[in-house]
């Protein structure tokens, strides 16, 4: 074994098998391997099956089925675990052993029909589940499965808040209720989670435009299975909910059918989603979506990006050339800020330069600065559509593939990627170099990107090779022994 096969993080997949090659173990293990994780399978039952439909399904004994975990346990420990099809009672009850002494998070595709609508579990099983639940850190059951598990008849996207409700009561930490099976010309997923013992249950909506493509079988076990993928990458839930999602849709975009007309396809495995269409819009309502855009910026490459604390520095920068700029102030009475924001609103439009407030929105409408600049916290709070309809432009920081996808719903006039680096400004959550070209790559065609945190004129050439088209910098200019030079030098590079 390389030592690139053997540094591949592990993940099990408990599921039946498919002898059509479709979905099942088979389309988990190729989701796995496609995501750069090492799939081990445990298969709890063997089907008969083709794209017509199951003919015979043999649960494994239970000796077989305690034996493959046995066997897993003392060599090929999980970073993650998918778990799908428990066929009775006797596997669930070997399962639960199994998942209550493993530290690994286990994502469960509680399935109970095929496509083709054949039981694959009997009703005791589905009666017992709720005993398994407390060991499962994601659920993720389709329309009709939340209904038939919650015992709500989901018609509305009300219904399907109560549903998760329902779950998460019954012991689930997380649950995700997949929306592909509704009648709607959108497709709406439904996360939420119970976080007790610190501010409650959250939640959010992801929501794609739907496919023609009718090649879709696997979509439920490839969404499962790259969840546990990217988890066991080192992804955080919200950004593995993201990305899987992504997965998907690239899958069905680039799907294929099997033969003639009769036979459908399944998802294509197409590697690490790097097409922003893609993505899902991120909301905190199902009805949050599909929204007007800010004013764009007038280039996708908004250069140097100096953020300063004083109308003294904009006055030195910005007879430079500078064209792009936030004046960041904090600890102002509210005269004080409504004086400075004023003067940087005047100077940005004196020397025709993009001048950023960062969240004083209220102010830079007043005083028609270009732009404000605003954090993630600060999108439950500020008032976007009163910024919009101002025709002021709008600046977004993100920090994960969770939140620049929800900031992207918004259609913001540009999204700012970081911390690239460590810096001494402020506390920040670091992303590093290869999140960033990742990210570069998903996004530049969109939107204008800046680069922030940390970023210095010895480490600018990282920043430069991802393709971003602007960065911003604090200490680099302000710091410098000689601000014009660093500035101009900085300019040349980035603009160059």
């Amino acid at each position: 074994m390389t030592k690139q096969a053997s540094s591949r993080p592990i993940v099990w997949a408990i599921a039946a098998s498919d002898s059509g090659g479709c979905a099942g173990i088979q389309a988990d293990l190729r989701t796995l391997n496609d995501l750069g994780t090492h799939g081990c399978s445990v298969i709890t039952a063997l089907t008969a099956q083709n794209t017509q439909g199951i003919q015979h399904i043999q649960p494994t004994s239970a000796d077989n089925l305690s034996a493959q975990l046995k066997a897993l346990s003392a060599d090929l420990p999980p970073k993650a675990i998918k778990l799908s099809v428990i066929p009775n009672t006797e596997a669930l009850s070997i399962i639960k052993d199994q998942l209550a002494w493993q530290n690994s998070f286990c994502v469960y595709d509680p399935v109970i029909s095929s496509t083709s609508g054949n039981a694959l579990v009997n009703a005791e099983v589905i009666d017992q589940l709720p005993q398994l639940y407390p060991y499962i850190d994601l659920l993720t059951p389709n329309l009709d499965e939340a209904s038939r598990l919650s015992g709500v008849n989901i018609k509305h996207a009300d219904d399907v808040k109560h549903a998760a409700e329902k779950l998460l009561a019954q012991g689930v930490k997380a649950v995700l209720i997949k929306g592909g099976h509704s009648d709607d010309e959108i497709c709406q997923d439904f996360f939420s989670y119970s976080s007790s013992g610190t501010d409650g249950q959250h939640s959010f909506w992801l929501t794609n435009h739907k496919q023609a493509n009718p090649n879709s079988r696997a979509t439920g076990c490839t969404l499962s299975s790259a969840i546990a993928a990217f988890i066991a990458q080192g992804k955080p839930l919200q950004d593995a909910l993201v990305l899987a999602n992504a997965y998907v849709q690239q899958g069905l975009r680039l799907a294929l059918s099997l033969g003639d007309d009769n036979k459908v396809g399944t998802l294509a495995n197409a590697g690490t989603p790097e097409t922003f269409a893609d993505f899902p819009q991120i909301s905190d309502t199902a009805e949050a979506v599909n929204l007007p855009a800010f004013p764009r910026c007038d280039s996708l490459n908004l250069g140097l990006y100096p953020v300063v604390d004083s109308i003294e520095w904009l006055e030195k920068l910005l007879p430079l050339g500078v064209k792009t700029i936030q004046l960041r102030v904090k600890n102002k009475t509210d005269a004080e800020l409504d004086e400075l924001v004023k003067r940087a609103s005047e100077l940005g439009h004196q020397h025709n330069a993009r001048m950023f407030i960062n969240d004083h929105w209220q102010l830079a409408i007043k005083h028609k600065a270009y732009g404000v600049h605003l954090g993630q916290e600060d999108l439950d709070s500020a008032d976007l559509a009163a910024i919009r309809e101002a025709g002021v432009h709008l600046g977004l920081s993100t920090h994960s593939e969770y939140e620049w996808a929800r900031a992207a719903t918004f259609k913001p006039s540009y999204l700012a990627i970081g911390a690239i680096f460590p810096t001494d400004t402020k506390e920040v959550i670091i992303v590093g170099t290869e999140n960033l070209h990742q990210w570069v790559k998903v996004l530049s065609k969109g939107f204008p990107l800046t680069a922030i945190g940390g970023i210095k004129s010895h480490n600018l050439d990282q920043i430069l090779s991802s393709g971003v088209g602007s960065v911003a910098v604090v200490t680099a200019i302000t710091a410098a022994e000689d601000y014009v030079k660093a500035t101009e030098e900085l300019m040349a590079r980035i603009e160059g």
